[in-house]
C-alpha cells in the first residue's frame, strides 16, 4: 500500500496542491514495516533487528518515493553537523582531487557531507582553519599540516573533533584522536634514487619545495646517495608547483661545469616544471636528461614520468573510515594510531 500526501499553496487568486516531502512514516506504510526499522536503516545503524531483505525493500522504496533526509533535524537530534572537513594546502595540486574523492565515497554512505578549506600552505591560513573548525563546522577532520603540530592540533582533539593527518612518516601513537594516514616518504625517496642510479646516473639532483613532505624525501635521497659515496645536490624553490619546478630547474641547468643528468622532483607538479625548463632549453628528455616525480598524478602517466605513486584514493578512504569509527560511541577512547598504505614505483619513460 502506498500514500501520497499534498499541500496547498495559493498564487494569483488560485489554490495549487504540491506534493508533499516523502516522510519516514509513508516509507513504513509503502513497504510494510514499522517506522522504528526505517529510521533505523535510514540513519545508517547495522542492527540484526533488521535483517538484509528488509534493509533492500526499505532502501528501494526510499528511493522510489524521492525520500531526502531532513539534515538540519538530523543535526539538531545528534548535535552534529554531519559534515567532515578535508583541509588542503593547494585545491589546484592534482594530488588532492583523488584524495578528496576516497574521503566522499567512505563519508557519504556513512552519512556526511564533505567540506574543503584550501591553506594555501601558510601557517598563517593553517590556524584560520584550526579557528574555523573550533566554531563546530564539522565533526571531523581529514588534513594536511604544513607547519601546524600536535600542541596545535591538540585543541580539537580536546573539543570532542576527531583528526586524521596526512603524514610522510610514522607518527608515534598518543592519547588524544589524532590519527594518521600515510607512506613512508624516506624509503619511497631512497626507492626512486636507487632507480636512478641502477640506471647509471651519478649526478642527480633533487628540486625540493621550502616546506612539506620534501624533508623526509630529501633524507631517503640524500641517504642512498652517501652510501653509494656520491654527493646529494639541491635546488630549493618556494612552492610545490609547476613554476617552481621550472625556476629551480633553469638554475639548475645555468651552472657552470656539469650538469646533473638526473633530476628528482620531490612532488610530480615540480618534475613537471623541471620537463618543460629542460625541454625549453633544447634538451631532450631522457636522452639528455632525466626526470622522475613523487606523487603519479593523473598526468604523469600521460607525459610518460617516471614517479613514486601514492595511493591518494585509498588514503583519503582510510582516513573516513577512521573519522567515522572515531565518532562512534566509544570511539574517542583508543590512543591515535598512525596508518601505513604501500607506496609503487611507476617505471615510464622520463627516465
Amino acid at each position: 500500500m502506498t500514500t501520497s500526501t499534498t499541500r496547498t499553496t495559493r498564487g494569483k487568486g488560485r489554490d495549487k496542491a504540491a506534493p508533499a516531502r516523502p516522510t519516514q512514516k509513508d516509507i513504513a506504510l509503502a513497504a510494510g514495516v514499522s517506522q522504528a526499522a526505517v529510521s533505523l536503516v535510514l540513519n545508517k545503524a547495522e542492527t540484526p533487528s533488521v535483517p538484509p531483505a528488509t534493509r533492500t525493500r526499505i532502501l528501494e522504496v526510499a528511493e522510489g518515493l524521492g525520500y531526502r533526509p531532513n539534515h538540519l533535524a538530523r543535526m539538531l537530534r545528534s548535535a552534529r553537523t554531519m559534515t567532515f572537513a578535508c583541509v588542503i594546502p593547494d585545491i589546484t595540486n592534482p594530488f588532492y582531487p583523488g584524495l578528496v574523492r576516497g574521503l566522499q565515497t567512505v563519508a557519504a554512505p556513512a552519512g556526511y557531507d564533505v567540506l574543503i578549506f584550501d591553506t594555501d600552505g601558510r601557517p598563517e591560513r593553517e590556524a584560520r582553519a584550526i579557528d574555523w573548525l573550533l566554531q563546530g563546522r564539522a565533526d571531523g577532520v581529514v588534513a594536511t599540516f604544513f607547519h601546524l603540530r600536535v600542541p596545535q592540533l591538540a585543541v580539537l582533539a580536546r573539543k570532542g573533533i576527531p583528526l586524521v593527518r596526512l603524514e610522510s612518516q610514522h607518527k608515534p601513537d598518543g592519547p588524544l584522536a589524532i590519527d594518521s594516514v600515510y607512506i613512508d616518504n624516506a624509503e619511497a625517496a631512497a626507492a626512486m634514487t636507487r632507480l636512478l642510479i641502477a640506471r647509471g646516473h651519478r649526478r642527480i639532483a633533487m628540486i625540493q619545495a621550502e616546506f612539506g613532505p620534501s624533508q623526509r624525501r630529501a633524507q631517503g635521497y640524500s641517504a642512498v646517495m652517501r652510501e653509494a659515496g656520491l654527493a646529494p645536490d639541491f635546488v630549493t624553490d618556494s612552492a610545490y608547483s609547476e613554476e617552481s619546478g621550472a625556476r629551480a630547474m633553469t638554475r639548475l641547468l645555468q651552472r657552470k661545469g656539469e650538469r646533473p643528468t638526473a633530476v628528482f622532483g620531490a612532488s610530480d607538479v615540480l618534475a613537471l616544471g623541471a620537463m618543460e625548463a629542460a625541454r625549453n632549453a633544447g634538451l631532450s628528455i631522457p636522452g639528455d636528461i632525466a626526470i622522475a616525480g613523487f606523487d603519479d598524478i593523473p598526468v604523469a602517466k600521460l607525459l610518460g614520468l617516471t614517479t613514486v605513486r601514492q595511493p591518494e584514493f585509498d588514503l583519503g578512504a582510510l582516513a573516513a573510515e577512521t573519522l567515522v569509527r572515531r565518532l562512534q560511541p566509544g570511539g574517542f577512547g583508543s590512543p591515535g594510531k598512525s596508518h601505513e598504505l604501500k607506496f609503487e614505483i611507476m617505471k615510464r619513460s622520463s627516465v
